[in-house]
């Protein structure tokens, strides 16, 4: 039972019937794997600007509360670029070769406590804005803010 080449045809069209199936499932796999990732991007989240304008809406503020939103928001943004500005010239200067490497501990440290002031006033500037909320408003807040990727667009 050998063909001209001397090999049994049915070994051989097994081992053809075996790559074919072993294809065919890499093939079904790989398509079931790129659909799935092309098909579940999540919608991207909202920036932090619209995010808590949702949240303002969401809230039905007053206008006192709105003003008082407006002066939260208002610290937020001068208070993060002043931070971002501050932090980007120290890490400009530890970037600099001319800066001694036992210099860097202390720059670093100098990143780390402009962080811990901007975190600080926001601390102050959010407990002043709560502050004119009611209980159920604030609560609202909390539940909102605590959960951003609730909010896409």
């Amino acid at each position: 039972m050998t063909d001209a080449a001397g090999t049994r045809p049915s070994r051989r069209r097994w081992l053809i019937v075996a790559l074919t199936v072993s294809v065919a499932f890499n093939l079904f796999f790989v398509g079931m794997i790129a659909g799935h990732m092309r098909g579940h991007h999540p919608p991207p989240m909202l920036a932090q600007r619209e995010r808590f304008e949702h949240i303002a809406d969401e809230l039905g503020l007053t206008d006192a509360q709105r003003a008082a939103f407006q002066k939260f928001q208002s610290a937020m943004r001068q208070n993060g670029a002043a931070m971002r500005a501050a932090n980007t010239a120290i890490w400009a200067k530890i970037a600099d070769p001319a800066t001694p490497p036992d210099q860097i501990p202390s720059l670093l440290g100098g990143t780390v406590k402009n962080r811990t002031e901007f975190q600080q006033t926001m601390a102050d500037t959010l407990g002043k804005f709560l502050a004119t909320l009611t209980p159920d408003q604030r609560a609202t807040f909390v539940e909102e803010a605590r959960n951003p990727g609730r909010h896409r667009r």
